[in-house]
């Protein structure tokens, strides 16, 4: 004997339909993705210097920095 078996609930629409995902329109993701862009090329031109005047801590920390910084934008990639 097979029984149709219903869900909770809670579980369930009430229309019997599946619940759509709402994307969250975050207005200022763009702008922070825009700001790390931009950190990482001055950044990018400050490594330049250092390695041009033989400064290596200062282009070592430079190159820990860029890559925390390309985190965070592939993050905010991610997020919009």
């Amino acid at each position: 004997m097979t029984q149709n078996k219903m869900t909770a609930p809670v579980l369930a629409h009430r229309n019997g339909q599946k619940r759509a995902i709402v994307k969250k329109h975050n207005l200022i993701v763009p702008y922070l993705r825009s700001a790390v862009k931009m950190a990482s090329v001055t950044l990018l031109v400050y490594m330049t210097t250092a390695a041009a005047a033989l400064n290596i801590p200062a282009f070592l920390a430079g190159m820990l920095l860029l890559n925390a910084l390309l985190g965070l934008y592939f993050r905010l990639e991610v997020l919009s």
